[in-house]
């Protein structure tokens, strides 16, 4: 590592962040996947497309939302870990509550409603603990290894989500033994007890105090008015950013689209996040090493050229007749792209927002940024309304147009690289 990492202190956040990273990324992206496995858990309960259409992006409207409402709390303190403890046990009584249900539970209605506590009170939860997470991140790591140290995170959660694809077919897959919903309550359990470990381990980093010798700036609309037109770079990648998530909210509906369109059999989630988990990893390890002689700009537009792509090739799908069996290969090339898209954008996007913002003003900024994107994330609970009033094929048409457009902006700005710790 560089001669940063060489302190004790240094090395045993970095390794703690990394763990917490492997662990949160790769439950999230095989047994509590938003696009494959809670929307497959909802479409065996519903076949509104609106409901299916508001799981993944209601994941990470959840997330965003809450996060101004923590600005002042977080300039008042100077530490930020106990908010963070604090809504991850919040976090815990969630996945409590779905494993439960899942477990004693046939009806419908109580499923659904399990999973709606879930998605939107688990979900604001993690967002709570989102802001501190951030602030103690740019405390602990240097601009420069900042891709690094997340690249390595998407690596180590690439590697777990492998696991979690195999604990996904067993428990799912066309020759499980297990009925619905056990087989769900399973995975859920299993990730529950993944998830709170990668909690805890980021629990454990040593977080240095914050200096409070400067007077703060207050969350207003004045003032937040007067960032976005004085802060050129900050503008380039809220844009960026808004573009990529309004082109990722129709990301829950492939496996649909796939399922009632193209007759590709939900059984086969499994073996998609298989293929994703096992390519992410190689991505995100790249990445992060070229993060460090190029910054993080240039892979994460990369990372949503690809995700253009993959929207391109869902597009083919009907024009060139692809149904049935054919289309359950067809779907390969298709998750290959989105793990691409997850393995460069992911691993760097966090990164390249720390890298952009100033330090002394970092929880207004990224929590401003965070809660405007959970509003834009919101737009996907849409996603079902417009399939059901032009079809899938414009909705991914949109969603290309919104890729590109998200690649222009991340070109566009400008990336701090320096090496001083971040505080």
């Amino acid at each position: 590592m560089d001669k940063t990492t060489r302190d004790p202190v240094q090395r045993r956040n970095f390794r703690l962040s990394i763990i917490n990273g492997g662990m949160m990324i790769g439950t999230s992206n095989s047994v509590a996947s938003p696009d494959l496995v809670l929307t497959a858990f909802a479409a065996n309960l519903t076949d509104n497309p609106l409901i299916l259409g508001l799981v993944a992006p209601l994941q990470g409207a959840t997330w965003s939302l809450p996060q101004i409402w923590s600005v002042e709390q977080l300039q008042r303190r100077k530490h930020a870990l106990p908010i963070y403890n604090q809504a991850a046990f919040l976090r815990l009584i969630c996945w409590v509550v779905l494993c439960a249900a899942a477990l004693l539970s046939h009806n419908t209605n109580v499923l659904l409603l399990a999973l709606m506590i879930f998605v939107l009170i688990g979900g604001t939860a993690a967002g709570v603990a989102g802001l501190p997470f951030i602030e103690v991140v740019g405390k602990i790591i240097p601009p420069r290894q900042r891709g690094l140290v997340f690249g390595w995170r998407g690596a180590l959660g690439g590697f777990l989500s492998i696991i979690g694809a195999q604990v996904v077919i067993f428990f799912t897959g066309p020759k499980s033994t297990f009925d619905f919903p056990t087989n769900f309550a399973l995975l859920f359990v299993f990730g529950m007890i993944t998830q709170m470990i990668g909690f805890f381990s980021f629990s454990l980093v040593i977080e240095p105090p914050t200096e409070h010798k400067t007077q703060h700036l207050k969350p207003t609309f004045n003032v937040l008015r007067t960032i976005w037109r004085s802060d050129d770079n900050y503008r380039h990648y809220v844009r960026g950013r808004t573009f990529f998530e309004l082109s990722s909210v129709a990301n829950g509906l492939i496996i649909v689209y796939a399922n009632q369109m193209l007759g590709v059999r939900l059984e086969l989630i499994g073996v998609y996040l298989l293929i994703s988990s096992v390519l992410r990893p190689l991505f995100s390890i790249y990445a992060g090493r070229v993060s460090l002689r190029i910054g993080n700009r240039i892979p994460v537009a990369v990372g949503v050229l690809a995700q253009a792509a993959g929207w391109g090739l869902l597009l083919l799908a009907p024009v060139i007749g692809v149904k049935g069996s054919a289309a359950e290969y067809y779907l390969v090339p298709i998750y290959t792209l989105t793990a691409i898209q997850k393995g460069l954008v992911f691993s760097n996007l966090m990164a390249l927002g720390l890298n952009v913002t100033p330090e002394d003003e970092r929880p207004l900024y990224m929590g401003a940024l965070n809660t405007w994107i959970g509003f834009v994330t919101l737009a996907g609970a849409l996603s079902g309304v417009i399939v059901k009033s032009i079809g899938f094929e414009s909705l991914f048409f949109l969603m290309a147009i919104l890729s590109l457009l998200s690649v222009w902006q991340f070109f566009t700005l400008n990336e701090r690289m320096d090496d001083g710790i971040a505080a």
